[in-house]
């Protein structure tokens, strides 16, 4: 009887087997080994039950999953290309496109294949008709389309520059004013009031800080926010000295004064730098843009009635004038490129 009694407390042996093991697991370098599980009986019977139910089931149809969505080609490389413009994105906001960066650039590249092949067909139709070979047209057409492909996505990252580079135009006069205005005795505020007119994209600048202190913020948090989304390194340096002499009580005309005299100090150095590249630019293009192509051409056809190398015939004068006009387009972008874009 003790015996049965025993046996009747203690659980079956069965319970105290493991159900089923853990997964092993590896922590840095060190592996975890499998361990097991142990349940009581009425679980046990229940996970006995649960099997017994599903091999006496039969073994109905698997549910067909979310099937995974296959990109194509042109689908990733036009996602690769909006993700390596990184300020594609803000420069859509800024500029009032409501549009996301895949579809911008994957409607830029049709306008652009779309003008490529046009202009493809266009040049090799004419080269057909003038009976030299057709292989211009598509070289030509593919330079085309990478060219536009590139600028059309572009524009709007172009666009938020151009405006820091009209800001920088109109501020070194708009921050005179304001220091003028404010030794008169007229408050910051009055005075930028004052600017927000007249001074072009600099105005467009200030009236927003003065919109902002308009609306109830306080006049240095106004200026950082301002500031803080300008493209103008030169309305954000003036801008920071004011708002840092708010904060600290020193004074702001002195200080911006002082911004005033160092930026016209820069730029007079930039204008000198700028007349140093503009002589090497005009001795370049003089030598490479009139004297090569002319003397070039002259003494060529001269040695060709003398030594037979090659004939100087219809299509290579062809190649010759596209490659001149190309050499002036180069030279000119680049005098356009590095001209200060300031006024002093």
């Amino acid at each position: 009887m003790a015996g049965d009694q025993q046996a009747s407390n203690n659980p079956p042996e069965q319970s105290k087997q493991p159900v089923s093991f853990t997964k092993p697991r590896k922590f840095l370098w060190f592996k975890l080994k499998s361990k097991p599980v142990f349940t009581s009986p009425q679980s046990f019977s229940k996970e006995v039950q649960n099997i017994q139910s599903k091999q006496a089931a039969p073994s109905a149809p698997a549910k067909a999953g979310p099937q995974e969505k296959k990109y194509s080609d042109f689908q990733i490389f036009i996602a690769k290309t909006a993700a390596s413009r990184k300020d594609l994105e803000l420069s859509l906001r800024e500029q009032g496109i409501k549009s996301t960066p895949y579809d911008f650039v994957k409607r830029m590249f049709k306008y652009a294949a779309a003008t490529a092949i046009i202009v493809g067909l266009v040049v090799t139709i004419a080269m057909l008709e003038v009976g030299l070979s057709p292989i211009f047209g598509p070289l030509l057409g593919l330079a085309v389309f990478y060219a536009l492909f590139n600028k059309f996505i572009n524009y709007p990252i172009d666009r938020s520059k151009n405006v820091g580079t009209e800001v920088e135009r109109d501020i070194l006069f708009a921050m005179r004013d304001i220091v003028i205005g404010m030794r008169s005795g007229m408050p910051l505020f009055n005075a930028m009031t004052a600017v927000s007119t007249g001074y072009g994209a600099a105005s467009r600048e200030f009236a927003k800080v003065v919109e902002l202190i308009q609306l109830g913020t306080p006049i240095e948090q106004a200026i950082d926010q301002v500031s803080s989304k300008s493209t103008s390194k030169t309305f954000k340096r003036m801008m920071l000295q004011a708002s840092v002499s708010i904060r600290s009580g020193a004074d702001i005309v002195a200080a911006l004064q002082g911004v005033l005299d160092e930026v016209s100090q820069e730029r007079v150095i930039e204008l000198r730098r700028y007349g140093q590249r503009l002589n090497a630019l005009a001795m370049f293009y003089m030598l490479f843009g009139v004297i090569f192509p002319s003397m070039g051409i002259a003494v060529a056809a001269i040695l060709t009635t003398f030594i037979n190398i090659f004939t100087v015939d219809q299509t290579t004068l062809i190649a010759a004038l596209i490659g001149i006009f190309a050499l002036q387009i180069i030279f000119l972008n680049v005098m356009r490129t590095s001209r200060p874009v300031f006024a002093m």
